[in-house]
């Protein structure tokens, strides 16, 4: 894992519990690039503002591209709890390059063991809905990102 990798994880974890919210990494993209994992983009909440985000994170599942995304996940459970989760996708779908997808499927347990504190990792080969992603989160969650998941 690359410098640069080692400081976005650390700063997602840091302003995930404080410091300015609207400065907040929502996103951390990593990809596996010339033998190492690799940040390749980041989103802060600024740029996500007005956006619907669970809708931005399906954007990011690219169908050629395997990946790992470090997602600061909001959402609700029916005891009108607010939450927020780091959660681990490794997105491996099948039309990305081999070599990718070899990649993610061999270092996703190491990853997953580099980062204190994940309580969900996801495996996707293909992009969920918003339903589907909240029963991940928990039998009892009701909207994430701010939208009921049945719709």
């Amino acid at each position: 894992m690359t410098s640069v990798a080692k400081n976005m994880i650390g700063e997602i974890y840091s302003t995930a519990n404080n410091g300015d919210q609207s400065e907040r990494l929502r996103f951390v993209v990593l990809e596996y690039i010339n033998g190492q994992i690799d940040v390749t983009v980041v989103f802060r909440q600024t740029e996500l503002d007005g956006k619907d985000v669970f809708t931005f994170f399906q954007s990011l599942l690219e169908p050629k591209r395997a990946r790992f995304i470090l997602y600061d996940c909001h959402f609700q459970t029916k005891d009108s709890r607010r939450r927020k989760e780091l959660i681990l996708v490794t997105w491996i779908p099948q039309s990305a390059a081999s070599d990718q997808l070899s990649a993610c499927i061999i270092l996703r347990k190491p990853f997953h063991g580099l980062l204190p504190g994940i309580k969900l990792e996801l495996q996707l080969k293909e992009p969920v809905s918003r339903n589907y992603f909240g029963q991940q989160l928990g039998k009892d969650v009701i909207r994430v990102e701010e939208k009921d998941i049945s719709t």
